[in-house]
């Protein structure tokens, strides 16, 4: 992957590329930020860089052997590590165990994230984690001299899962790395990465994109008009992993606003069979629709915030879609939004790790209903 094909972020591409350049390699680095802003793709086309055989100034060449082999997820001496679960007969897994789903994800989406990771593993509701058993195949394959002469880079994808046994296993190599040895973590929380290796690793800060380069690549990358990718960049809210579930799911933003209305006014009302209505209907849904409908719902709380007390120039609907949500609007004040977006933001961390879809989205409205209530 080459940089160019990295969304936005162009102060760090030139960072990572000046210090190559001049020589000024971490043996030990650590991609850090949200879901879906390109801390893999960046450490991908990183890696790719330090690879490549005729890079210039500002990018891989995207053409010699060693970027193909990067780019088909071959090359010999990048190793790759991920979370991993027991399947059918591999009782102790490693990453190795799985290289095949794993090229074919990370190919169709180098933003993927971990529940679409585990899901795509198909471990039913097993926990991904990086066990000791890969610390030691990782050990193994360090052991071995470079295939290729060059650099041996470990690329560490979500090292927030890793375990106490495996960072111990891996600590002093990570501290001293055999030449030529780099490592580098992807993580998307800091706090939750154990922090004798989180110490040992140089900052890569990866923010949320901002909407303009992501209306630039929903325009550039997969043709949307440009307002369709504004509304589109202002839904994904800076990860671009949920934009591009947004362009496969193909709902248009009137079709969410109708929905959300007509659930708020079932628990507005308090009307029992239309809410277990939407509750059935919601948990019939995929786990990414019914995020989808959760992350569309946060966005309205804010838009509503904005109709109420902000720069209305700063709104992002328009037309029928803004007169039908200015009436709801007064619904959402300073006195309840907090909670109102809290209770929506919990509902979408539960749904992610598997929650009863049923008992959560009926718990979620009837939660919803007494926030209504509320006097501004």
């Amino acid at each position: 992957m080459q940089f160019a094909k990295v969304v936005g972020h162009d102060e760090v591409k030139s960072r990572l590329v000046t210090s190559a350049n001049e020589g000024r390699i971490s043996h030990a680095q650590l991609f850090l930020g949200p879901e879906g802003a390109g801390n893999l793709a960046m450490a991908i086309a990183y890696a790719q860089y330090l690879f490549c055989e005729n890079k210039s100034l500002d990018d891989s060449c995207g053409l010699c052997s060693s970027c193909i082999k990067i780019q088909k997820l071959i090359h010999p001496d990048l190793t790759f590590s991920y979370p991993v679960a027991p399947r059918d007969k591999i009782k102790e897994p490693r990453s190795v165990d799985f290289i095949s789903e794993w090229r074919e994800a990370v190919i169709a989406n180098p933003y993927i994230g971990y529940q679409e990771w585990i899901e795509h593993l198909d471990v039913e509701n097993k926990q991904g984690l990086i066990s000791v058993h890969e610390a030691n195949d990782i050990l193994g394959r360090l052991s071995l001299k470079s295939v290729e002469g060059g650099y041996k880079i470990v690329i560490i994808w979500l090292a927030e899962t890793m375990n106490a046994p495996a960072a111990n296993k891996l600590l002093k190599i990570i501290e001293e790395p055999p030449d030529h040895t780099i490592f580098l973590m992807v993580a998307e929380d800091y706090e939750q990465i154990i922090p004798t290796i989180a110490s040992r690793t140089q900052l890569v800060k990866i923010n949320r994109l901002n909407e303009n380069e992501m209306i630039a690549a929903l325009v550039k990358m997969h043709g949307l008009e440009h307002q369709a990718a504004r509304h589109m960049a202002h839904r994904a809210n800076g990860d671009y992993n949920e934009a591009l579930k947004l362009i496969r799911n193909d709902e248009s933003d009137a079709d969410l606003n109708q929905w959300f209305l007509l659930w708020m006014r079932a628990c507005y009302s308090g009307n029992v069979g239309q809410i277990v209505e939407f509750t059935n209907n919601f948990a019939a849904e995929s786990r990414e629709k019914q995020k989808g409908y959760l992350h569309h719902s946060l966005n309205v709380a804010r838009e509503c915030l904005l109709i109420n007390y902000g720069d209305r120039s700063m709104i992002h609907f328009e037309g029928k879609e803004l007169e039908d949500l200015g009436k709801f609007a007064p619904f959402v004040h300073l006195d309840n939004a907090e909670e109102f977006i809290s209770k929506l933001s919990e509902a979408t961390y539960h749904i992610e790790r598997n929650a009863n879809s049923k008992l959560l989205f009926t718990d979620l409205s009837l939660s919803i209903q007494g926030i209504l209530h509320k006097k501004n």
